[in-house]
Formats: C-alpha cells, sequence, structure tokens
C-alpha cells in the first residue's frame, strides 16, 4: 500500500494533527489487513460451516473493506484543497458506502462463526432463528465471557452508529459526500439556479442546464468549503 497522496501546502480542512494521525493510521492497515486473513486462515475448524463463514464470508468483507480505505484516499485524500470532479467524489462514495456495508455484515459473519462452532442453540433446543444470530442478540451476548460481554457493551454506541448508516443505505437515502458548502449569505441565489436547473431539465433543454450549473459552480467558487468533502451523509 503506497502512502496518501501528498497535496502542495494550503489551507485545509483537517488541522496538521489530524493529517498526521489520518496518514499514520492509513499506513497500518496492510499490516492489520494481513494478520487478520493469516488468523482466520490457519485456524482449525470445529464445523465445515464455520470455516465457510470465515472463509467465504469473513475474509472477504474484510479485503473489500481494506480495498474500500485505499480507493477512498487515493479519490480523496485527506489534504486535498480543490474540488474533486464529479466521477471521483461519486467512486468515493461508492466505496464509502461498500466499506459500512462490508462492516455491519462483518460483525455478524463472526456471529455465524461463533454460533456454529460452539452449537450454540436456542434454550429449549432447536437451531436459532437467523434473527437472532448478531453480536448483540440476548442468547449470543449471554454465551460470550462476561469480560467480552462487557467490551462488546461499552462499544453499544459505535453499533448504534454504524446500524444508523446501514439502515439508511439499505432503505432510506444512500450515503453521500455533499459537493461543497454554500455561503448562507448566496443561499438564495443558489436555490433560485437550482430551481431554474430542474425546470431546464424538465423541459428537455441540455445545454441551459449546463450553463446554468457552470454559473452556480462559478458564483460559489469563493465561499465553497473543502470542509463539505470530509462529511458523510445519510
Amino acid at each position: 500500500m503506497t502512502d496518501i497522496p501528498h497535496a502542495p501546502d494550503a489551507a485545509t480542512y483537517f488541522s496538521p494533527e489530524a493529517l498526521e494521525s489520518l496518514a499514520r493510521e492509513y499506513r497500518t492497515i496492510t499490516e492489520k489487513h494481513a494478520k487478520l486473513m493469516q488468523a482466520f486462515l490457519v485456524r482449525e475448524y470445529r464445523e465445515g460451516r464455520s470455516k465457510e463463514f470465515a472463509q467465504h464470508g469473513f475474509m472477504r468483507r474484510i479485503k473489500s473493506m481494506a480495498r474500500s480505505i485505499t480507493n477512498v484516499f487515493a479519490l480523496l485524500p485527506p489534504e486535498r484543497t480543490d474540488l474533486p470532479t464529479g466521477e471521483k467524489r461519486h467512486d468515493a462514495e461508492i466505496n464509502i458506502q461498500a466499506f459500512v456495508f462490508n462492516t455491519f455484515a462483518a460483525t455478524d459473519n463472526l456471529a455465524w462463526i461463533w454460533v456454529s462452532e460452539e452449537g450454540l442453540k436456542k434454550p429449549g433446543g432447536g437451531e436459532l432463528p437467523r434473527s437472532q444470530i448478531t453480536p448483540r442478540s440476548e442468547r449470543v451476548l449471554a454465551s460470550f465471557s462476561p469480560a467480552f460481554q462487557d467490551y462488546l457493551k461499552s462499544r453499544e454506541p459505535w453499533f448504534q452508529h454504524l446500524e444508523d448508516f446501514r439502515h439508511a443505505l439499505a432503505h432510506r437515502i444512500p450515503l453521500y459526500i455533499p459537493p461543497y458548502n454554500v455561503d448562507p449569505k448566496n443561499e438564495n441565489a443558489y436555490r433560485e439556479l437550482e430551481d431554474s436547473m430542474n425546470a431546464a431539465l424538465m423541459r428537455g433543454d441540455i445545454p441551459g442546464h449546463k450553463r446554468l450549473s457552470d454559473e452556480q459552480k462559478k458564483r460559489d467558487g469563493s465561499t465553497i468549503s473543502d470542509g463539505a468533502m470530509s462529511g458523510i451523509s445519510a
């Protein structure tokens, strides 16, 4: 994995300390990914189904997550000060969506591995319903050691945050990156241009829509904040 592409010195959204932290953590991705892959690959599984969930589920998701991180940092480096193209921004959105979905699913993969390896059943016997095979379900959580139960409970805000993003992605509005910020003093003019652009599209005036879009970008050029590139909305 290469280092984060370096932009020329300029005012950026992130502080120097934040940039250094991002760069430092980014450099650990390859090693962390390799260690996880090795651990789940060499493990001796008691059940064939556990091995399948580990090697064809969890490991594939981890690989996709690592690749998504690399792609996002290449498309939108934290030090970038200019606006990216719409295509690059959209490609970054696709990778972020893939990362969030695979993160959510990877935690469930781990629960499936655990349930299969431990032979975990319902209290009265019988297979656990699929909806209950998650790290946070009452039956699965109770099967862990007290220390690990406490750890998972301490991570509840993280799980809730991830779950909110996943549900928005799957059922409501997909995660997206706002192209830029608009100075509040230009908001009315911006909305007027937005309405005119929509009207141009409705009457099939593609050249007119492009002209208005270029005017909108030009008008807001002095008030655009690259801070919007660091924001993810759902």
